[in-house]
């Protein structure tokens, strides 16, 4: 087993300890150390070591990455590497729009959404939105570029910097979840989540890079089915949705490929979450193994 991974973290090192457990080989590799040979054959090479001819790689790269991502899983699933993506998936992860459109498209409820460049255009689009709109660069993670807007005289000046800047911009109605978001785990057709809170009714932001925690999920029924048609329907067959609640309706926020793992997720759970997430990437081998 692989694990292509982009920045340097302890979270790949999690995988590593229980895949060692269950893999005969398990290597790491840091994304930009990754290099693609085309020939007849395209191979994924590492340090002399062609990423090809292992049973199973598990990527898990950051957003900068997802482009490059979408290619090597092309390359690794048409190569007969179990991966946790299909083809078009980090197409999808790469663009939060696009990705809105792919979940509404399969009747995911998500938050209305207007994807723009021009001043002018957000400015209409947050009046058919209303105030106050969430602001979010297309591309982002860990709660980043993602600002709260509560006027017109506040989104101006934000649209007008990041035109400066050749960002690509999302426009989203807000919908009021209090501080607090369940992320919802999916692997295969296990699905577990932890709530992540802000710990204050001022702040909107729960994201755990942000200063919030984690703390027990109460994971409903209709939240488990969203999250399973939210990973179906952007190809993953593990990832992380971040699910709110609001007035009875449940709203897919994003969906990511690279969500966050460590032992206090564990803990909160009550399960070993990444030992299934490396059981899992064992199992298709197998399987595989058996069908050729």
């Amino acid at each position: 087993m692989g694990i292509v991974y982009g920045e340097i973290s302890t979270q790949h090192q999690l995988l590593m300890e229980r895949a060692d457990e269950i893999f005969e080989t398990v290597l790491a590799v840091p994304v930009d150390s990754v290099e693609f040979v085309h020939g007849e054959e395209t191979q994924v090479m590492y340090r002399g070591t062609d990423l090809t001819t292992f049973d199973a790689i598990y990527i898990r790269t950051g957003d900068q990455d997802q482009y490059f991502s979408e290619h090597l899983s092309e390359v690794l699933n048409e190569a007969g590497v179990i991966t946790q993506a299909e083809n078009d998936t980090y197409c999808y992860e790469a663009n939060k729009f696009y990705s809105m459109k792919i979940l509404a498209e399969n009747h995911v409820n998500v938050p209305d959404s207007a994807y723009t460049l021009s001043p002018e255009t957000a400015l209409d689009a947050a009046e058919r939105l209303g105030f106050p709109i969430i602001l979010k660069t297309a591309q982002g993670a860990g709660g980043e570029g993602v600002m709260r807007v509560s006027s017109e005289s506040e989104l101006r000046p934000i649209m007008d910097a990041m035109r400066s800047f050749e960002q690509d911009i999302v426009l989203q109605e807000y919908i009021e979840h209090e501080g607090t978001d369940n992320r919802v785990i999916v692997i295969d057709d296990y699905v577990t989540a932890y709530a992540r809170s802000s710990g204050s009714s001022d702040e909107w932001r729960s994201n755990i890079s942000s200063g919030g925690e984690r703390i027990h999920a109460n994971l409903t029924d209709e939240m488990k089915e969203t999250a399973l048609t939210a990973a179906r329907a952007t190809g993953f067959d593990m990832c992380g949705c971040d699910i709110i609640q609001n007035n009875g309706e449940v709203y897919v926020l994003e969906v990511n490929g690279s969500f966050g793992i460590n032992e206090e997720m564990n803990e909160i759970i009550g399960e070993d979450v990444i030992l299934r997430m490396v059981e899992r990437l064992h199992e298709l081998a197998m399987e595989k193994q058996v069908q050729d």
